[in-house]
C-alpha cells in the first residue's frame, strides 16, 4: 500500500511541477510580448491563443490532484466542533467518496469532449496560421482522473484515522 500511495504523491507532485512549468512559461511569454512590444513595436504570435488555451488550462488544472492530496482543497468545518473522532472520519470518507465520484464522472465527460477534438483536429487561427488546441482538451481528463485516484487512495487511511508521511516530507 505505501508504493501506491508513493506512486499517487508522485503523480500529483509532477503534474503540479508541470503546472508550475506553465506559469513560469507563462510569465516570461508575456513578459518578452510586452518588452518587445512596448520597445520595437514586434509582438509575438499566438500570445494571446498561448496563453488562454494552452498555459491558463495548466495553471488551474494541472495541481489539481496535487491540492487534494495536501487536503489543502477549501472546507467547511461548520459542524465538526460537535462532532466525535469517529464521526469526523466517517464524515471525510463519505467527503473523500463523494469527491472522487464528481471526478470521476468530470474525467469520464472531458475525456469524450477531447476525444471528440482530438478526431477533429480543432484549431484555432492565429495570423492565417492554424494552431493546434485539441491536445490542451487531454489536461482536463487527466486532471480530473488524478484527483479522483488520489480521493479513493486516501480512503484507506481516512477510515482507519492513520496518517502517511507529511506531502512536504515526501516531495523533498
Amino acid at each position: 500500500m505505501a508504493l501506491i500511495y508513493r506512486l499517487t504523491n508522485l503523480a500529483a507532485v509532477g503534474l503540479a511541477l508541470l503546472g508550475t512549468l506553465g506559469i513560469l512559461l507563462m510569465v516570461v511569454h508575456i513578459t518578452l510580448d510586452v518588452v518587445l512590444r512596448s520597445t520595437l513595436s514586434i509582438s509575438i504570435p499566438a500570445t494571446l491563443e498561448l496563453v488562454t488555451r494552452y498555459y491558463l488550462i495548466t495553471l488551474a488544472l494541472l495541481p489539481l490532484g496535487w491540492v487534494e492530496w495536501r487536503r489543502n482543497m477549501i472546507s467547511v468545518e461548520a459542524l465538526e466542533g460537535l462532532m466525535g473522532p469517529r464521526l469526523i472520519r466517517i464524515s471525510d470518507v463519505l467527503v473523500s467518496l463523494l469527491s472522487a465520484a464528481i471526478y470521476a464522472t468530470l474525467a469520464v465527460a472531458t475525456w469524450g469532449k477531447a476525444m471528440e477534438q482530438y478526431q477533429i483536429g480543432a484549431y484555432v487561427m492565429s495570423l492565417n496560421v492554424p494552431m493546434p488546441v485539441w491536445p490542451t482538451y487531454f489536461v482536463l481528463p487527466v486532471a480530473f482522473a488524478l484527483a479522483a485516484l488520489v480521493c479513493v487512495v486516501r480512503l484507506p487511511l481516512l477510515a482507519t484515522g492513520t496518517t502517511y508521511d507529511s506531502p512536504a516530507q515526501e516531495e523533498r
